[in-house]
């Protein structure tokens, strides 16, 4: 299990959106085995996204994170523990050990039902697909014939 808590001088970061540094803590059997500092350069929703693609992050806590930010990592099934404030490495220790910490109502502020957005992906969004599996008419799109 990887765990990446948002870092800023040693302790969680305040807001996951400006956070640029970010505690890695692998675990196996509810025990640590290794940590690791890892900067995340750029800005925005996708260098967050590429960075917990690329890392593999299981698990992130951070302090307070935006709606687009939660809905995308909660459909990577990131597990979010948001809402956190003190050190990094002591807040990776209480997730270890199933200590509640950090504020959960975050998540479930601002969750409207949209009967148009079965994925619950973003209230409001552009649809990007249509939200949901795609109805795809496979003989209008003349592929080749596997044998």
């Amino acid at each position: 299990m990887k765990i990446a808590i948002a870092y800023r001088d040693g302790a969680v970061a305040a807001d996951l959106g400006t956070c640029t540094e970010f505690l890695i803590v692998t675990a196996q059997d509810g025990q640590p085995t290794g940590k690791t500092l890892v900067t995340c350069p750029g800005e925005g929703h996708i260098r967050l996204l590429n960075f917990v693609g690329h890392y593999a992050v299981d698990v992130l806590i951070c302090g307070k994170l935006g709606i687009a930010s939660r809905n995308a990592l909660e459909m990577l099934g990131v597990l979010l523990v948001p809402g956190v404030t003190g050190s990094a490495e002591e807040a990776a220790a209480k997730f270890l050990v199933g200590e509640k910490q950090g504020d959960d109502t975050v998540l479930t502020l601002c969750r409207e039902d949209d009967p148009d957005d079965p994925m619950a992906c973003m209230h409001d969004c552009s649809k990007c697909a249509g939200c949901g599996p795609l109805a795809v008419d496979l003989e209008k799109l003349n592929l080749p014939k596997i044998p």
